[in-house]
C-alpha cells in the first residue's frame, strides 16, 4: 500500500524543480531581455575550440534519455546554486563544465520544440551569466523564442524530472 502522502511528496519535489527552473529563467533573463540581447554578448574566450557547444541547423543535436537529461539538469542546477551562492560569482569553470556536459549529452526525443525553446532560454541564460553564448541549434531549439516555451519546459521538468 502506498502512503497517501507519498504522492504529495513526489508532486512537491516536481513543483520544486519547476519553481527552480522558473527562478533560474527569471534570475538569468531579466525583464526586457530577449534573444537579440543575448546575440550581442561576445564570448569571453577567443579560441574557437573553447567556445560553448554549438551546431549548425543542419545537424540535429544528440539525443539522450529523459533520466540522463534530468540527472544532468539537476547537476547544472546544483552547480548554478553554488556559483550564485559565492556572491561574486566565483569560478565559472564548474558552471561551464556542467552546462557543456548537459549540451553534449543531448536532448530527449520526447522534448517538444516549444519546450526546447524554453530550455534554450534557461540554458542560454546560464551561458550569458559567464559571458558566453549558446547557439540554439546545439539543443535543437528554434532560433527565435517560441511563445509558451518557458511554460512548456517547466511542464517537461514537472513530468519527467519530478524527483
Amino acid at each position: 500500500m502506498v502512503h497517501p502522502r507519498a504522492g504529495r511528496s513526489s508532486r512537491a519535489v516536481g513543483l520544486g524543480l519547476v519553481v527552480l527552473a522558473v527562478a533560474l529563467v527569471l534570475w538569468l533573463r531579466p525583464a526586457g531581455s530577449d534573444d537579440d540581447a543575448r546575440a550581442g554578448v561576445a564570448p569571453t574566450v577567443t579560441d574557437s575550440s573553447e567556445a560553448p557547444p554549438s551546431a549548425s541547423s543542419a545537424t540535429p543535436p544528440a539525443t539522450t534519455s529523459d533520466e540522463a537529461f534530468c540527472d544532468g539538469f539537476r547537476r547544472l542546477a546544483e552547480v548554478q546554486g553554488e556559483f550564485v551562492a559565492t556572491g561574486d560569482g566565483g569560478d565559472p569553470a564548474p558552471l561551464r563544465a556542467a552546462a557543456d556536459d548537459l549540451v553534449a549529452a543531448g536532448v530527449p526525443q520526447g522534448m517538444s520544440l516549444v519546450a526546447r525553446s524554453g530550455y534554450d532560454t534557461l540554458l542560454g541564460g546560464v551561458y550569458d551569466s559567464i559571458g558566453l553564448e549558446l547557439d540554439p541549434a546545439a539543443i535543437g531549439a528554434p532560433a527565435a523564442p517560441v511563445t509558451g516555451g518557458d511554460a512548456a519546459f517547466s511542464a517537461y521538468l514537472a513530468q519527467f524530472c519530478p524527483a
